[in-house]
């Protein structure tokens, strides 16, 4: 019979599981201590020991501002998000078909889908940008942001 193991580890994974700890803490702490600060009183800010409660800041992320329109900007997001996604689907789904079986322009769709890969997605997604610039044609989210976006989600599809 085996002999069984009788439930002791090495040091090194509870000195790898402090890293883990603190690495966790580093990544996910500064986003938990503004998510918190967020639930802060109209007299209190960025900064801790919290002053009050309150849900005005999200009241004020949402309400029109001399800075701009949050909540225009995240409906155009969002807008922006599932037209990606509807053709993030579409085009993959005729990139594997076109791995799978011929059709027209299945080697065009092929190598669209190894390009993307292949290119890196935030020099894609500037020179997107350059080229709208350059052409003289007006940036538009539905135009050019969506290229941009395609570029970072279609190798993933």
């Amino acid at each position: 019979m085996q002999k069984l193991q009788t439930g002791k580890r090495p040091l090194s994974f509870y000195a790898l599981s402090v890293f883990f700890v603190l690495f966790v803490l580093f990544l996910y702490g500064p986003m938990s201590a503004i998510y918190i600060l967020s639930f802060q009183g109209p007299s209190g800010g960025l900064t801790f020991p919290m002053r009050g409660w309150s849900l005005r800041w999200f009241d004020a992320l949402f309400s029109q501002q001399r800075t701009g329109d949050f909540a225009g900007a995240f409906t155009r997001s969002m807008i922006l998000a599932a037209m990606v996604l509807l053709l993030t689907v579409a085009i993959s789904v005729v990139a594997g078909l076109a791995f799978r079986r011929r059709f027209v322009g299945a080697a065009f769709v092929f190598y669209l889908a190894v390009a993307s890969l292949i290119m890196p997605g935030l020099l894609v997604g500037l020179g997107v940008g350059l080229t709208f610039q350059t052409l003289g044609v007006q940036t538009k989210w539905f135009a050019s942001a969506l290229g941009a976006q395609l570029t970072w989600t279609l190798p993933f599809g």
